[in-house]
């Protein structure tokens, strides 16, 4: 073997040790420093825009409304404003830039629909823990494997310096959503003709485990938890859910479990996640589709398209003042209860990986700069046409406090039809239950009191 072939055999051999070696975040001290000045501790930038259209964010929503009963979230938290802008389909063209493709089809295909865009709030906020935790993270954070995972990070949000688009994912996934929380709320569907429907009510018991306080030392790798009941309609009344998601889908695996009350017994479910159909939306939309992207993000190469300023659905609380059948109307949401503002986003852009299948081969999410929450979400078919679409609704959750994505809705443009999910009457921040109660053995126990 002569001397050129060793080099490049060892060349070789150096660039598969690197593409395999987990990513550092590659953030120097100076930049970890700006999270105490040009940017908030979470990483959005602090100042406002140059035309003072989006202000400086100043430590988030700090107000109770009078009255306030706990885990309702139907309270505006700025009842006396009006819209400052309605755009509809006559004028969206003069702001497309800043509408996602979904928004600007649903202006398209329904010329009565409008967005009110109402001043901007920057309410986001979280505890001093996972703001303390953000700017350890943002030292020593890494991405594991093809940015399936992230490892070195706990208790708040792992990039907040973002280097690329598998960074901005993992802190939507990771983003302030409390720690211990019961809900409960429906999730619908409404069909081509308008005719809505109820699939599932659920009562629901979250444990985001990864942003317990001090809780790092024993942290078993795994950041949401997640126990539901189904209540109705009644020929699902009854069945129960688990299941958990891993931090890094390397090592771990996500698992859920389903409680059948006619079979009266538990099974593990095989794939919640990928382009399963989502039997809690009657099947209309698929696993992954849930709150703009869930499940593992490894059928997708992820790319950092960059930051720009959006109207996006902010400050929606008022859309829970209203009953169920009022705010689903044909074809999109009321807009009468629905909250617009100007907002700085990330984009980044999925594109499906050779030789993977899933029924969505492209698809752009955009995450509130604020939260790092997916608020929108463009998706395309194999011919390149907009298939499907999300749209998440931000509200203030006053007993976090903070701003949590509650419900969110996603768009099938072929059928028509739309699901909107968790449409919560009720997210109350509490003690969490123990890892017990998240097991098949727990929902076994339960089901033969």
């Amino acid at each position: 073997m002569n001397n050129h072939s060793v080099k490049f055999l060892l060349s070789a051999a150096f660039f598969v040790a690197l593409i395999n070696t987990p990513v550092r975040a590659a953030v120097t001290p100076a930049e970890a420093a700006k999270l105490n000045s040009e940017l908030t501790p979470l990483g959005a930038e602090r100042s406002g825009n140059a035309s003072g259209s989006i202000p400086a964010w100043s430590g988030g929503y700090k107000g109770m409304p009078a009255g306030h009963k706990p885990g309702s979230m139907n309270s505006d938290p700025f009842p006396d404003e009006k819209p400052v802008l309605v755009i509809n389909s006559k004028n969206a063209a003069a702001y497309k830039d800043q509408l996602s493709q979904t928004v600007q089809l649903l202006l398209q295909q329904n010329p009565e629909w409008r967005l009110d865009v109402y001043p901007t709030h920057r309410t986001a906020s979280a505890p001093e823990a996972f703001y303390n935790y953000t700017k350890t993270n943002a030292a020593t954070a890494q991405l594991s494997g093809d940015g399936v995972g992230v490892t070195h990070a706990y208790g708040g949000i792992p990039f907040p310096l973002p280097k690329n688009g598998s960074e901005v994912l993992w802190n939507h996934f990771l983003s302030w959503k409390g720690v211990g929380v019961e809900m409960e709320g429906g999730m619908y569907m409404v069909d081509s003709k308008g005719r809505s429907s109820l699939t599932a009510a659920l009562k629901m018991d979250g444990f985001y485990r990864y942003a317990l306080p001090g809780g790092e030392k024993d942290f078993d790798g795994f950041f949401q938890w997640h126990r539901s009941l189904t209540t109705a309609p009644g020929r699902s009344a009854g069945e129960a859910l688990i299941g958990i998601w891993p931090q890094d889908f390397t090592s771990q695996q996500p698992g859920s479990w389903q409680y059948m009350p006619g079979q009266r017994r538990v099974r593990k479910l095989p794939n919640v996640q990928f382009d399963t159909p989502n039997f809690l939306m009657s099947g209309l939309t698929q696993f992954d589709e849930a709150y703009g992207f869930f499940g593992s993000p490894e059928q997708y190469d992820w790319k950092l398209v960059g930051k720009k300023e959006m109207y996006i659905p902010y400050n929606t609380n008022k859309l829970f003042s209203v009953t169920p059948e009022e705010l689903l109307t044909p074809k999109v949401l009321n807009p009468n209860v629905i909250r617009w503002e100007l907002h700085r986003v990330w984009e980044v852009e999925a594109t499906l990986k050779p030789g993977v299948r899933n029924v969505v081969p492209k698809r752009r999410v955009y995450m509130d700069e604020d939260t790092w929450a997916i608020v929108m979400a463009d998706l395309w078919d194999s011919q390149n046409k907009l298939y499907r679409g999300a749209i998440n609704y931000p509200v203030v959750n006053y007993d976090l406090p903070g701003v949590v994505m509650r419900p969110f809705m996603s768009i099938d443009f072929q059928q028509q039809a739309y699901t909107l999910g968790e449409l919560d009457t009720k997210y109350l921040p509490v003690t969490p239950k123990p890892r017990s109660f998240y097991s098949a053995e727990a929902l076994v126990q339960d089901a033969l009191r």
